[in-house]
């Protein structure tokens, strides 16, 4: 409730800002709907295992206001429900998930001076995650929230447009707390006083700061773009494991905190009705957090640290008529620079643990009357590691999705 009342303060602010710097409006204001849903079902595979049928819902809702000349007001509502098994990244790790839901709404104003474009932006997103079919939704470990303030400005050039950006963004989790923080009643006070002095309650919380770099540049026949963005994210109740020592706590009072920079680069040709691009970057996070495994008494410094490389060509036809038929290929090699390996049974090795994913996707659509389609899409994703303990967190699998449906665009 606090996190909704803090948008609809923001987004007031916001709306107080826009209208109170308009002009007087020379032209009526023109409302322009643009709505794109799609219902699907289909099957999950996970390993050859076949999960029943379930459904996958997909909505996009922007009733687009030109205030006037220059002037651009642009809420949108996005949100997608999965009923089909999946694996996602939660908490430094892939967890298998059964269902999904995720509610965004955002607001975003776009002024225009000439050449240059200015956008403020709010946004507030509620995602809702069951682990197993019987839990309620709501309940989930991993639900989070999200609430971002932006800001873009856009410098368009003969030799290309620049972009620079700045966001704001905090992610809470409601229902994800330390088991230390309820544990003062089951062991005793001088090793609950010892643990939990510095260990906090809510330890997957934490606030953005991202900046971001990006410039756009149009050699005929091709669009290209490159971009930078740095994120610095701190956990403010989650502190930083120490290596064990006589006398000494596990935790230090130093809080987590990441810093996550991002290279992209994109490049794309129009031979109509064919669509080429290509997509490449480079990920690398460093983080002071550690970890340490009180059943096996290991420690493990750098624990969360990675450098995460991904190239993603993709192939796509589009006709005047709607028909599309699209092809990707997803390369990912994740490499952490302190997690170690695993024997099946859990022994530790010394070489530190590499992942590598394929993802192969083919979508395609077909008019069936009016703006109604039909739609067929289909994913086949293969994770290896030299990880081999997976009691926790899913490091090798096959992993496939079939999905049937149709899309209403407007």
């Amino acid at each position: 409730m606090a996190n909704k009342n803090k948008f609809f303060a923001a987004a007031s602010i916001l709306l107080s800002f826009i209208f109170c710097s308009l002009p007087a409006l020379n032209a009526q204001v023109k409302f322009i709907p643009v709505a794109d849903v799609s219902l699907l079902g289909g099957k999950y595979y996970l390993d050859s295992d076949a999960a029943a049928l379930q459904g996958r819902i997909d909505a996009f809702f922007s009733p687009v206001l030109k205030l006037g000349e220059n002037h651009d007001l642009i809420p949108v509502y996005s949100g997608n429900y999965s009923g089909t098994q999946d694996i996602q990244e939660l908490a430094g790790g892939d967890v298998l998930t059964r269902k999904r839901q995720t509610h965004t709404v955002s607001l975003k104003y776009v002024y225009t001076d000439e050449f240059n474009k200015y956008k403020p932006r709010i946004s507030y997103t509620r995602a809702l995650i069951k682990e197993t079919n019987d839990e309620n939704w709501g309940k989930g470990l991993f639900d989070y929230t999200t609430l971002s303030f932006g800001f873009d400005a856009e410098q368009e050039r003969p030799h290309g447009t620049f972009t620079e950006s700045y966001d704001f963004f905090r992610v809470q989790y409601p229902n994800y707390s330390t088991l230390l923080s309820q544990s003062q009643t089951v062991i005793d006070t001088t090793t609950f006083s010892q643990l939990s002095a510095n260990a906090g309650a809510n330890a997957l919380d934490n606030t953005n700061h991202r900046l971001g770099l990006a410039y756009s540049w149009f050699p005929d026949p091709l669009v290209m773009q490159a971009g930078y963005n740095f994120t610095y994210c701190r956990y403010g109740e989650q502190a930083v494991v120490s290596k064990p020592a006589a006398g000494q706590p596990y935790f230090k009072s130093d809080k987590r905190s990441d810093l996550v920079q991002n290279l992209n680069f994109r490049v794309f040709r129009d031979l109509k009705p064919l669509q080429l691009s290509l997509r490449a970057g480079v990920d690398w996070l460093i983080s002071n957090q550690n970890s340490y495994d009180s059943s096996r008494t290991k420690y493990i410094g750098d624990y969360y640290s990675y450098i995460d490389m991904n190239l993603n060509p993709t192939m796509a036809l589009v006709l005047k008529d709607g028909t599309q038929f699209s092809f990707g290929l997803d390369w990912r090699r994740l490499y952490y620079q302190g997690r170690l390996t695993q024997d099946p049974s859990g022994n530790y090795g010394a070489s530190k643990i590499n992942q590598t994913f394929w993802l192969t996707s083919i979508s395609a659509r077909y008019p069936v009357f009016g703006k109604f389609f039909a739609r067929a899409a289909y994913n086949y994703q293969i994770s290896s590691s030299n990880m081999r303990y997976e009691e926790n967190y899913r490091y090798n699998y096959k992993a496939s999705t079939y999905l049937l449906g149709l899309e209403w665009e407007f």
